[in-house]
Formats: structure tokens, sequence, C-alpha cells
């Protein structure tokens, strides 16, 4: 078979295109070994085409020549002849480029030196951070110190105490007083009282309030530490941890 030979049966398949032929936006002939063949790639639609898409105007060829489809995971091709001529309609995958960037994202390390490892923070995320190794594990430190602190175990048992006596392992705090005498400032930190009949307005610790009062010696001292409390709940409710 001849070079000739290939290309005018690539003529007639264009001219009187059958219509179980797909949209071909390239043809070429190329020589396989000792023959000739023509080649065409499947038309992507400006590279919007969808490899489902894909699948889905090759079919009629399929049909048409009872040919199952050849798809080795980068090429998804349809094979068939025309006047003697082995013909082919091919598919290219799009390949997903995964760039690393310049510098480590955390630190001024080059990422392009060989010797350099680096990791990317989101699993098949192209736009994910990309760091160093050596940030990495300084990140992996700081988060193993930081989750068994006593903090974090002294913060948790507070909140298995205040779940059981508030029914809320997180509420909201604020100044409060323990006596009904007139005094000038609050002398107490507890939780904010959720019953229907106490005045959100009124600091009083009434029967109806949780009973994790805690006195205070300094309302200035007080103020701070509903403030700490306040903010912590709020960090936890974010999804975030608090230091």
């Amino acid at each position: 078979m001849s070079a000739s030979t290939a290309a005018a049966a690539l003529a007639a398949l264009v001219d009187d295109a059958p219509a179980w032929l797909p949209p071909v936006n390239y043809w070429e002939i190329a020589r396989d070994g000792d023959r000739w063949i023509v080649s065409g790639q499947l038309d992507t639609n400006d590279d919007t085409l969808s490899e489902a898409g894909a699948y889905q105007l090759l079919g009629p060829v399929v049909e048409q020549f009872g040919q199952q489809l050849d798809d080795d995971g980068r090429l998804i091709r349809a094979r068939f002849a025309h006047f003697d001529v082995p013909v082919d309609v091919w598919f290219l995958r799009p390949v997903r480029r995964w760039v690393v960037p310049e510098q480590c994202a955390t630190c001024p390390t080059k990422l392009g030196d060989p010797d350099v490892s680096f990791v990317r923070l989101g699993t098949g995320d192209q736009d994910a951070p990309v760091i160093c190794v050596p940030c990495r594990d300084r990140m992996q430190a700081h988060w193993v110190a930081l989750h068994r602190s006593p903090l974090v175990a002294a913060r948790q048992r507070a909140r298995e105490v205040l779940r059981a006596k508030t029914g809320e392992a997180r509420p909201m705090w604020r100044q409060s007083f323990t006596e009904v005498d007139g005094a000038e400032h609050p002398d107490a930190v507890s939780p904010v009282c959720t019953d229907d009949g106490h005045d959100p307005d009124d600091p009083t610790v009434y029967t109806c309030c949780p009973d994790s009062v805690v006195e205070v010696d300094s309302h200035v001292l007080g103020a701070y530490l509903v403030e700490l409390l306040n903010a912590d709940a709020h960090v936890d409710a974010e999804g975030g941890e608090s230091a």
C-alpha cells in the first residue's frame, strides 16, 4: 500500500463523510511499519470535550464496524477501514499538570533544587500550597505539641465538667454577682444562664443558673477571664483549636 492510496482513501472519506464519522479537526497519513494509515484527531471543541463526550462521539464507529474502542489510559481510539486503508480516530486525554512554585509557601527555600524535597498541602488540589519537607515537619511537630499539651488536656477535662453541669461543653461566660446586696463590682464569673425566666441583662446568680460559678477577688481579672473563656469557645466553634 502506497502513500497515494492512503491519501485517496482519506480524500474519499472527507469528501463524502458518512453520518457515523465523528467530527475531526486534524487528519494525517503516516507510515506504520510496512503500511500506510490514516489518522484523525477527534475535535475537542477548544479542549472542552470531556472523556465521556469522546466516548459518546466515537460510539457510532463502534456500532458501524463492531470494533471495541482501544483505550490505553492515554489515548481512546476507534479503528475501522475505508477502501481497505486502516483508519483511526483518536482522543488524547488531557494531562493534568502539577505546577511546582519557585519557593516554599512558608519559608525562603527554593523548590527547584534536586536535593530539596517538598509536599503539596491538599489531596488532588492543584492550587494547594507547596512547602518544603522541613517546614512540613515543623508544622507537624507544632501540631503534636499543641494537641498533646497540658492546656489541651485541661481544656478537655473542663469541658466534660461543663457539659455535665450546664449541658454545653462550651457555654458563653459573663461577669456576675453571687449576692443581691448592691455590690459595686461583679465578684464572680459564671456561664450565661439560659433559663427563660432569667433576664439576660441581670448579672446576678440565681438558683436557675448553672452552678459552675467561679468567685474572683478582682473584677478586672474577672473581665479578663470572661474574655479568655469566650474567645476559646468562639475559636473552637469555628472549627479551630485555640492554643
